[in-house]
């Protein structure tokens, strides 16, 4: 037989020697393998088994109070979920507790007998316990109930009033440039009943919708808002529908006029310069219909005398809505007055 050169032999050496740790590799890892099958495999007969046991324990259930008595309004906080004590299956309490919305239990004020809680007549309340019976309808056959916290629900009533106030449109608006808003919202219906507790109605004057913000506007648009909500109010209707027109503008500028008032008619004033010149923008739709007599440019006689100098101070007390930046110059002149 031949003998195998040195170089040889080494390099089988070599290869025999990393060969052998990866035989041990393969062997380990199939040995974890099959622990951990066997382990998720006894977890799941586990789970199974108990998921089929019963168990007490407590729920979080939402709840909605509907049919307070009649013209009046609940002006206390009451609890908005119910702790329910209950007895299910473990399959029934999984699945509460993997729904992602769950339907409120539906208290029916009305139906109940209110018990005036003793030296306060305006607090009245309800036994929890009484109602065991009609939530337990509203909840699924394999639900028991054993108990519900808090054993007693308290409620203070004040008489309801309404009245009509006005609407305020909550907008913060940034334009394109060159653009503008042309005239004032329209607002349909321009006012909104609202309904709750006669202290609290009576100090609202005007109310607003949801705040909205909008940038970079370069058109007219609506949008139905609703209204901002208020602490034990109501409103009727709910939403209003908001109108706000929108245009490219240009600059304009006119001279108007000053008139004075308060003036004796024995005497003359006369201003000097006898006109102002008004700068302002207009959307182009209109640009056309702009004239000084939208504009009211005055003086008060009866501050002659008030000024220091001998100039009074000129006063813009009307000009078209449609109009932005408006600018007048200059914002005092120089009189005599004739006899």
């Amino acid at each position: 037989m031949q003998e195998q050169a040195p170089g040889n032999r080494i390099l089988v050496d070599l290869l025999s020697m990393t060969r052998r740790p990866r035989r041990k590799k393969i062997t380990l890892n199939r040995r974890v393998l099959i622990f951990f099958f066997f382990l998720l495999l006894s977890i799941l007969f586990w789970f199974l088994t108990a998921m089929n046991k019963d168990y007490m324990t407590s729920i979080s259930y939402p709840v909605r109070y509907i049919r307070f008595p009649e013209k009046k309004v609940l002006v206390n906080d009451i609890p908005d979920r119910l702790e329910l004590t209950v007895n299910a299956g473990g399959y029934t309490l999984l699945r509460y507790q993997l729904q992602s919305r769950i339907n409120p239990i539906i208290f029916d004020v009305n139906s109940f007998s209110l018990n005036t809680v003793l030296g306060d007549p305006a607090t009245l309340y309800i036994l929890t316990s009484y109602a065991k019976d009609r939530i337990a309808k509203q909840l699924s056959s394999e639900i028991e109930i054993l108990g519900i916290s808090p054993d007693s629900l308290f409620f203070q009533f004040a008489d309801k009033v309404s009245k009509k106030i006005p609407v305020k449109p909550s907008l913060d608006i940034s334009f394109e440039k060159q653009y503008m808003q042309v005239g004032p919202y329209l607002v349909e219906p321009d006012s909104v009943t609202i309904s709750g507790p006669e202290l609290m109605i009576d100090t609202i004057e005007m109310v607003c919708t949801v705040p909205v913000i909008m940038s970079d506007v370069n058109r007219s648009f609506d949008m139905e808002l609703e209204m901002q909500p208020l602490h034990k109010v109501e409103y009727d209707p709910l939403e209003v529908w908001i109108q706000v027109p929108v245009e490219k503008f240009t600059e304009a500028s006119l001279k108007v006029q000053i008139e004075v008032i308060n003036m004796p008619d024995s005497l003359i004033l006369r201003a000097f310069p006898p006109a102002v010149t008004v700068s302002c923008q207009i959307g182009l739709s209109a640009y056309e219909t702009l004239n000084e007599h939208l504009f009211r440019a005055v003086i008060d006689y009866a501050e002659v005398g008030n000024m220091l100098g001998n100039k009074l101070q000129v006063k813009m007390i009307k000009m078209p809505v449609y109009i932005q930046s408006v600018n007048f110059t200059p914002k005092s002149v120089e009189y005599i007055v004739e006899r």
